[in-house]
């Protein structure tokens, strides 16, 4: 039985070099077989393609939709494309109504997410996509002008946005923490077995108020909740699991 964490953030400031490895061990005793390591920041995106030179960890460059008040397209990460870095996907990108309120500042957030998505376009590259409080919008930017897999990371949307979701063929990742937040729990028996991913969002989402720093040797703590919720053994959870994350991003 393996598992991958499918979106994690293993990068200053919560990790450095050393640490990413003992991390890389932690999950190996824990099942954990690969790791999805994202960087969303530019700040971090050297460290964390870097980091997948370990075979264990495959690297995604994003940028989180807050740095819109900064860049205003996804030349950073094309920079990086273009001298030959193999990524797996774009992301995360996407929109965040949680932190940003103003409409301008959302305008912008826009203006990053569609270069992004024209960038995954032009390299074929999947996208992870952050669309915290901002489900329906980020669906709608999504359905005009995406045309490459897309995963919404960390998604929370309600039934209507979950069956949109599934409609236009998004994977949906489900979080660590739906051990204990419920609609969490909602989402995934809505989305269905076939069409999740499990990540821990690491350094984030622990599956228990007691984690203060969460990893991905947790991620079969989720599953295992995530087998009542589904009415699944863990092998057979495992298994669907294991094969739509492999092929999500091609690894």
């Amino acid at each position: 039985m393996e598992f991958i964490d499918s979106h994690c953030h293993l990068h200053l400031p919560w990790f450095d070099n050393n640490k990413i490895k003992s991390v890389i061990k932690d999950a190996r005793t824990n099942s954990v077989t690969h790791i999805v390591n994202c960087s969303s920041d530019p700040q971090s995106f050297k460290q964390v393609v870097e980091s997948g030179s370990l075979s264990d960890i495959s690297v995604t460059l994003g940028l989180q939709p807050t740095l819109a008040n900064e860049l205003t397209n996804a030349d950073q990460i094309r920079e990086v494309l273009e001298r030959g870095t193999k990524i797996v996907a774009i992301g995360e990108v996407g929109l965040d109504y949680y932190w940003v309120k103003d409409d301008s500042k959302r305008l912008r957030q826009e203006s990053l997410f569609q270069s992004a998505i024209e960038l995954a376009t032009e390299y074929k590259l999947p996208l992870v996509v952050h669309s915290r409080k901002a489900e329906s919008r980020c669906l709608d930017v999504l359905e005009k002008f995406a045309h490459t897999p897309v995963l919404l990371h960390s998604f929370e949307g309600n039934l209507e946005e979950v069956n949109r979701s599934l409609d236009l063929g998004y994977l949906i990742s489900i979080p660590t923490n739906v051990v204990i937040r419920k609609n969490r729990r909602k989402v995934a028996k809505r989305a269905g077995l076939e069409n999740i991913v499990l990540e821990t969002d690491s350094p984030f989402c622990a599956p228990s108020p007691d984690i203060k720093e969460n990893t991905p040797k947790n991620i079969p703590i989720a599953a295992k909740k995530l087998c009542e919720v589904m009415d699944s053994e863990l092998d057979d959870l495992s298994k669907v699991i294991l094969k739509t994350t492999k092929q999500f991003y091609q690894i």
